[in-house]
């Protein structure tokens, strides 16, 4: 008899390539380095299988994202307060560039 699993499905992830790339193409939003952006995700949220959302991107050099991701000299609370920052940081960077507009 096979084990069948019953369970809560999988959330949908936001995912968008045009975003990502129109974040790595600013730069850090934190200290301000050219040329060598990743769009990075925020950790908030993510876990296990689920993947984090697009939606919640900065643009960050290697060493900013680093600094987001393993926080070593922050604690948990000015880590999660850094990567809201870095990421409405992204939007107004974005917004101000003209590379997003609403659409209603």
């Amino acid at each position: 008899m096979t084990a069948r699993l019953i369970g809560i499905p999988k959330p949908k992830t936001f995912r968008s390539e045009k975003l990502r790339r129109a974040v790595a193409a600013l730069p850090c939003v934190n200290c301000g380095l050219e040329l060598s952006t990743q769009a990075a995700h925020g950790n908030y949220g993510k876990g296990g299988a689920i993947k984090a959302s697009d939606a919640r991107i900065a643009a960050l050099c290697v060493k900013c994202h680093s600094e987001l991701d393993q926080g070593g000299k922050l604690t948990k609370q000015e880590r999660r307060a850094f990567e809201n920052k870095v990421i409405a940081k992204t939007y107004v960077a974005l917004m101000e560039k003209g590379a997003l507009e609403v659409v209603t």
